[in-house]
């Protein structure tokens, strides 16, 4: 699929609030209270952690919203055992870390894409996998985005980021563009060198004029090694909430908020003839979200985004 906007990579995770920890306190079962702690099981929200030297199996199938899994240890797949998480979860497999199954049956999912069949060769860390990836990527990322946005404020514009995991983190340098070719620093901002908390940062880029800006931020790792985000435009005077809607190689549309938490969003996919295809309703909606499209077929579709406040906004994509 192409979109008509410009198509972004991002390893983004669309994860705004912070989470509840529970960390495994021993060897054990993932449905079994006493192997974690507290001494519960994990729910939607958490980030779930398997410490060095733990290993917990899960045998049953579970799905689970909102999860980063971060796994120092061994997880075990076994039984026809199968993890579904949604758009928002990421699974991080730390240095020292594995993934393991024993047959093609057992299955890691996040959204509608399966990163993981235990007859896949073990996953060792560090490796990451987000909605986006399709699977794990290996090798060290210096920095997981959690947000990203630009907001007007008045006559300034506002850029706003923050991280979950920062590794050898030095700064991040702030770039601008009116063309999206060309870019010039405006700013530079300390990192937190190696973080695994959540950490905001922000930026006000005062007195913009341009019709039409565009920011990206350049992180650069304590020797020297940059690695850019995705890009981000803002319209002068613009009050719209959404940056960017583009549509995806795997039937799903993308929706990307220049705001943290959205309350009941509504998207509808409407075809040239007026007839809405898809519609999905979101009680809370992080600042990016992702749409099945459901086989919809490919040509110019219209994408409404509102939502209970009265607000909406409309942008045009082809499948």
């Amino acid at each position: 699929m192409k979109s008509v906007l410009s198509i972004l990579f991002t390893l983004s995770m669309a994860f705004g609030l912070k989470a509840n920890i529970i960390t495994a306190a021993g060897n054990g079962s993932w449905t079994t209270p006493s192997t974690w702690s507290p001494a519960r099981v994990p729910a939607d929200g958490d980030t779930v952690i398997i410490p060095l030297g733990d290993s917990v199996a899960l045998t049953d199938d579970i799905s689970l919203d909102k999860v980063r899994l971060r796994v120092l240890g061994k997880f075990n797949l076994t039984s026809n055992a199968k993890l579904r998480l949604d758009y928002r979860s990421v699974v991080i497999i730390e240095s020292g870390g594995r993934l393991i199954g024993s047959g093609a049956n057992d299955q890691l999912r996040i959204d509608n894409t399966t990163i993981f069949k235990g007859s896949d060769p073990d996953v060792v860390g560090y490796a990451y996998a987000d909605d986006a990836t399709g699977g794990f990527i290996s090798g060290t990322l210096p920095v997981v985005y959690e947000t990203f946005y630009v907001t007007a404020q008045g006559t300034n514009n506002q850029i706003s980021w923050s991280t979950s995991n920062e590794i050898n983190n030095n700064s991040y340098a702030v770039e601008k563009s009116t063309d999206a070719r060309t870019w010039k620093q405006i700013a530079t901002v300390a990192g937190a060198n190696s973080s695994s908390l959540v950490n905001k940062y922000s930026y006000t880029d005062k007195g913009s004029k341009d019709a039409v800006v565009y920011y990206r931020i350049r992180q650069v790792d304590m020797n020297g090694t940059a690695f850019y985000s995705a890009i981000r435009s803002l319209r002068n005077n613009e009050a719209a909430a959404v940056t960017n809607v583009y549509a995806s190689s795997n039937q799903t549309v993308i929706i990307d908020f220049n705001s943290d938490i959205k309350d009941n969003v509504s998207i509808q996919l409407i075809n040239m003839g007026g007839q809405v295809i898809v519609r999905k309703e979101f009680s809370k909606a992080s600042y990016r979200l992702t749409v099945n499209t459901m086989g919809a077929g490919s040509g110019v579709y219209v994408v409404r985004i509102s939502d209970s406040k009265g607000w909406s906004e409309v942008k045009t994509i082809m499948l």
